[in-house]
Formats: C-alpha cells, sequence, structure tokens
C-alpha cells in the first residue's frame, strides 16, 4: 500500500457511511501521512521516511528507532531500498 505508515503500519481503512435511515453506502479512511526527512545520528545520515502525523509526534519524543521498535515494526524499513541485501565486496590488496 502506497499510504501506509513506517512507523505504526496504520494503511487506508474500509467500512460504511450509515445514514439515518440505516442506508449504508462504502467508504475508505486516508490516513494522514506526510514525507519526512529525519537524521539518524548513529549512522550519520538522513532518512526519508513516509509517516503518520500522529507517530510524528510520538517520534519527537522517542526517537526513529526506538518508535519502531516499541510499534513491532522493522528497522529494516528506513534503510534505503539500493542498500537493502547487499554486501560490501572485499577491497583488494594494494
Amino acid at each position: 500500500m502506497a499510504r501506509t505508515c513506517v512507523v505504526t503500519g496504520k494503511g487506508t481503512t474500509a467500512g460504511n457511511n450509515v445514514a439515518h435511515s440505516h442506508k449504508k453506502n462504502r467508504r475508505i479512511w486516508k490516513v494522514n501521512v506526510i514525507t519526512k526527512k529525519i537524521f539518524l545520528e548513529d549512522e550519520n545520515r538522513w532518512v526519508r521516511v513516509k509517516i503518520s502525523t500522529r507517530a510524528l509526534r510520538t517520534l519527537r519524543k522517542k526517537g526513529l528507532k526506538v518508535a519502531i521498535k516499541d510499534h513491532g515494526g522493522d528497522i529494516t524499513a528506513i534503510t534505503p531500498k539500493k542498500y537493502v541485501g547487499i554486501t560490501p565486496k572485499a577491497q583488494p590488496a594494494a
């Protein structure tokens, strides 16, 4: 899903609009997700993450890695896609 929070895992939810007469119409609720650049001090780099505004408050209080672990998320979700699964090659001896 494109509109998903990295920290909490919240995504688009579906349900019914219920009128006063109990007539039901399908609808969706979208998560308020923003793209935010966050600096990881221990890795000395900037990371661009899609995060819900509710999780952003938690992030400011606890930090990115702690917030992801508290919600049961995977820390590899914030690694750049071009580096996932690639091990660095050994440098030839000069």
